[in-house]
């Protein structure tokens, strides 16, 4: 358990990724959603390499090439992990999944120990062959609890999963995040009046809408939001119902 590629071994992933100068590809028709699933939590920790989830993929096709993304950011949009790695299947695609002081495409702008109490976001990403988008979860966590609150998404920001019940809102006041209803974010988020976001619903008490924000499924009072009056949503009503 608790396993991690090392740079030897990813240099031999990426070597096995060319051959005569392409991309290796399986002549087995490709599964259709292909997933990859954030299962729970294994460990914790604020250290590199503490925290750890379980984890699965579904419906690959052995024998062809994927890329495994992973950014673990907080609300601010520090980015404390950034892995980005391409393996043949099932390669290094394994039943765990790390936090690790990683920048393999330099969008790291933060360090380690992550911060103690703070809501953090891992957004793991499966792109296929030519690195497009085929499925995401994103997990909030503390790196110093035991709960994770997971979410499968289909992508990110364009490429979020939205229901077709959902309602774009403007910010009639400024309004402070909260990762879940009642639990504000650390370190705090405000959007001020005048943004817009999707709207999903309410939560069970009905005094937060839950909200798209930065790739994020979050939460706002309801009583910082109302209709967008645009030209494409000309003050629709924002969706009442259940979103949780």
């Amino acid at each position: 358990m608790f396993k991690k590629l090392g740079i030897l071994t990813l240099a031999v992933l990426m070597a096995l990724v060319a051959v005569g100068g392409g991309l290796v590809t399986s002549k087995v028709a490709r599964a259709a959603g292909e997933q990859w699933i954030i299962t729970g939590r294994l460990s914790s920790g604020c250290e590199n390499g503490d925290t750890f989830f379980s984890q699965k993929f579904v419906g690959l096709v052995p024998g062809d090439v994927y890329y495994a993304d992973t950014i673990v950011k907080d609300f601010a949009g520090v980015v404390y992990m950034d892995e980005y790695f391409s393996t043949v299947a099932p390669g290094a695609l394994d039943g765990d999944w790390g936090v690790f002081d990683i920048n393999a495409r330099g969008l790291q702008t933060g360090s380690f120990p992550l911060p103690a109490g703070q809501v953090l976001t891992m957004t793991v990403t499966l792109r296929d062959a030519s690195e497009k988008v085929l499925t995401s979860t994103s997990v909030q966590f503390t790196c110093d609890g035991s709960e994770a609150n997971v979410s499968s998404i289909a992508g990110c920001d364009a490429l979020l999963d939205v229901p077709a019940t959902a309602v774009v809102g403007s910010f009639v006041a400024d309004a402070p995040l909260y990762w879940k209803p009642g639990e504000l974010t650390s370190p705090l988020v405000t959007i001020p009046a005048g943004k817009t976001a999707w709207v999903l619903g309410t939560d069970d008490s009905g005094g937060y809408y839950k909200i798209v924000w930065a790739c994020d499924m979050v939460y706002v009072p309801v009583s910082a939001m109302g209709p967008n009056y645009d030209a494409v949503w000309n003050g629709r009503p924002l969706p009442t119902s259940n979103a949780d």
